[in-house]
């Protein structure tokens, strides 16, 4: 009998964590292929934008970047910035809509995730969760400029939103506003759980970024001698394309946190409603009839 995870019903923050990885243990290899078919060209587009945000601001600390003059400079950061920006949130769309419609096929179909379903789910609801990132993208940045704690909060309370949305089928404010009432009361333990999984996904991250370091302090070393180096020469080509491996990592290695994101949802939404367990028991007298 295949190994199954399930979803609805409440956790510790020690569960939360060893069931994240043990979702990626059985489906790991299907959730990526998914998220490589139907968010891997925005990745590419991320990467190429990545890509150019760094040659246009390194290569204008050399005096060859964008342009010659300081306003081709200040145009070329800010389109690059433009890009970066654009491709980000198309990306984080796709990948929450693929990684959230996964589980939720696996849910509906007893440990088993169709594509068809994810590839539709995906598409109907794109632009409600751009919608719903670029709201609470302002919110988190207003709370952050006002104070760093309230976005510190404000960030804890909205990652949530996304799986309302999703698995509730609750429109873009209703989400928001629902998210504030399902965490009351738990605020604490949820940031906790996201502090540790944030610490894990960086240790995780580091060991696809330490050839990109090695590279940049061997290089250092080597130009450091030359009085008048440029320093725009320590970003060549091999440094972006390690960069470039590194930050394709960094994107992909996010599906983990948004695992856990699902995993926190339940959790809280059996401890304010039952929702698990009234199926199961609802089940159990089915299957008695």
């Amino acid at each position: 009998m295949n190994e199954k995870l399930e979803f609805k019903q409440q956790r510790e923050l020690g569960t939360i964590l060893t069931d994240t990885f043990k979702f990626l243990r059985i489906c790991g290899k299907q959730l990526f292929g998914l998220i490589f078919r139907i968010a891997g060209p925005a990745l590419v587009i991320l990467v190429i934008a990545y890509v150019f945000y760094m040659q246009t601001v390194f290569g204008g600390m050399g005096g060859s970047g964008f342009g010659s003059s300081f306003e081709d400079f200040t145009g070329g950061f800010l389109l690059s910035i433009f890009l970066l920006m654009i491709s980000a949130m198309t990306y984080y769309a796709l990948l929450y809509g693929t990684v959230l419609h996964a589980i939720k096929s696996y849910i509906k179909n007893d440990g088993v995730i169709i594509r068809e379903e994810v590839t539709s789910g995906v598409k109907q609801n794109f632009w409600s969760l751009i919608g719903l990132s670029i709201l609470a993208g302002i919110m988190i940045g207003f709370g952050i400029v006002f104070c760093i704690i309230p976005g510190i909060y404000l960030a804890v309370v909205l990652a949530l939103t996304y799986s309302i949305h999703i698995f509730e089928k609750r429109d873009v404010t209703d989400s928001i506003s629902y998210s504030f009432n399902l965490i009351k009361g738990e605020w604490w333990i949820t940031f906790a759980t996201f502090l540790v999984i944030g610490i894990l996904y960086y240790i995780i991250l580091m060991i696809f970024q330490i050839p990109q370091y090695i590279y940049f302090f061997i290089k250092g070393f080597a130009i450091a001698e030359t009085m008048s180096a440029d320093p725009s020469e320590m970003f060549d080509w091999v440094y972006m394309a390690l960069s470039a491996i590194g930050i394709i990592a960094q994107y992909l290695l996010q599906a983990i946190m948004v695992i856990t994101t699902v995993l926190i949802y339940y959790n809280l939404n059996e401890r304010k409603n039952f929702t698990g367990t009234i199926e199961t028991i609802e089940s159990i007298g089915d299957r008695e009839e």
